[in-house]
């Protein structure tokens, strides 16, 4: 399998959304929100384009508290820890206005439980002037609602929704190094309900028994049925 991200239509989107982020007017709010379900391909997108913007990313814990979070920032800034909350708050606006990096924050739900994680993404953002993107499961956007200090600053809402067919036959002729054939994408599709990670991963054990057949591709009647594409491929 090749390693590769494609632009898939949730990747197009989230192109698109950082790049309004990034080049917004002077004093429009620059919050985003990526999230979607489990398996949706959220994080292998954004760390691809984190990678892509030379962003910042960190991603949250369950214990997380607010100096948990400025401690992880700095980290990924190479600040030097202080031990004043406030200062580590005022180093990492300073070093994110200087560098223009946008801040991409993982797990995000974790945060918003808490009024005071709230509150220092609030800081982080209008002090920094620098897009400040949260990811996080499908649901979060009832709880980014219940926050103001949030939800008035999002500008762009990204979410990740399970690929279609068009997806699918994208990710199998751009990763597989064996052809697989329509019918066997459109089983795929069904069987993985468009979700992502499944995909991949059913990708590369049709790959892998195409190349232990000896074989160049891989149609429907190719693959046993009884035999799923992922461990747990029909829980759902």
């Amino acid at each position: 399998m090749k390693s590769e991200v494609l632009k898939v239509k949730n990747v197009a989107r989230l192109i698109v959304a950082g790049e309004s982020l990034t080049s917004r007017t002077c004093g429009m709010p620059g919050m985003g929100l990526i999230y979607g379900q489990t398996g949706a391909g959220k994080t292998t997108a954004t760390t691809w384009y984190v990678n892509k913007c030379n962003g910042v990313y960190v991603r949250a814990m369950s214990l997380w508290s607010p100096s948990s979070m400025m401690k992880a920032i700095s980290k990924e800034l190479d600040i030097a820890p202080v031990r004043s909350l406030s200062d580590m708050a005022d180093n990492i606006v300073i070093k994110l206005a200087e560098t223009g990096r946008p801040l991409f924050l993982d797990e995000a739900d974790y945060l918003l439980d808490q009024k005071r994680m709230v509150e220092a993404l609030r800081d982080l953002h209008d002090l920094s002037t620098v897009p400040v993107i949260l990811i996080g499961m499908a649901g979060i956007q009832r709880k980014i609602q219940m926050r103001k200090q949030v939800s008035g600053r999002l500008a762009q809402w990204i979410e990740f929704r399970p690929c279609d067919l068009e997806d699918v036959r994208m990710l199998a002729s751009g990763l597989c190094e064996v052809d697989v054939a329509d019918d066997l994408v459109a089983n795929l599709h069904t069987k993985t309900h468009g979700l992502a990670r499944n995909i991949v991963v059913g990708l590369s054990r049709i790959e892998e028994r195409g190349k232990r057949k000896g074989k160049d591709s891989m149609a429907l009647a190719d693959w046993p049925k009884s035999e799923p594409f992922f461990v747990g491929a029909e829980c759902r």
